[in-house]
């Protein structure tokens, strides 16, 4: 740790690092001037007083952005599969539009409703639940209120996106069926 001594060139304050271990010396004899008896035990800067009661809260955030990160790539791998498999099990189906006259826009728009409809189930499903965990947690969340709205709408917007970002690839691959290839599978 360093203290920051402040200096002026011209009008403007310029901090110079200082290590504290050149003012420990210093500090602990001006202290044992004003009262002999004052313990000086473990000299520290705020700073380093900080970090060390701050470095809880800071793991916990630590690991709740990795937790929630590990989230959105799950729930993004869980949709692509759930899609992809869709797909294939509906590759006649698929095929027969396209075939009668369906066109590809269709098509990538039957499938991005599939996955907004399964985005819709899971959101409508885990509101509540995320509200009464929220509440459980209301001592560990730092500077959120456990029923913050706009929390929720940008998780919710979040949501729609990484479940849009994981329809496109089952999205295109059902649009580029050929539907000949696709009957004859049937």
């Amino acid at each position: 740790m360093d203290w920051r001594h402040e200096t002026r060139k011209g009008n403007l304050p310029r901090a110079l690092p200082i290590p504290a271990r050149r003012f420990q010396p210093i500090t602990r004899k001006a202290l044992q001037q004003l009262d002999p008896n004052l313990p000086l035990i473990q000299p520290i800067t705020q700073r380093a007083q900080f970090e060390t009661t701050i470095s809880g809260q800071l793991l916990f955030a630590r690991l709740a952005e990795f937790f929630g990160l590990l989230a959105v790539v799950l729930v993004a791998t869980g949709l692509y599969g759930t899609l992809a498999y869709r797909v294939t099990q509906r590759t006649a189906e698929i095929g027969v539009r396209m075939a009668v006259g369906a066109r590809r826009t269709q098509v990538v728009w039957m499938i991005l409703a599939d996955s907004l409809l399964l985005t819709a189930f899971g959101v409508v499903t885990g509101i509540p639940l995320a509200m009464l965990v929220g509440r459980g947690l209301t001592s560990s969340l730092y500077g959120v209120k456990p029923l913050d709205a706009l929390t929720y709408l940008l998780a919710v917007i979040g949501v729609a996106i990484v479940a849009l970002a994981a329809s496109t690839i089952p999205a295109a691959r059902a649009a580029s069926i050929d539907p000949l290839r696709a009957l004859r599978t049937e």
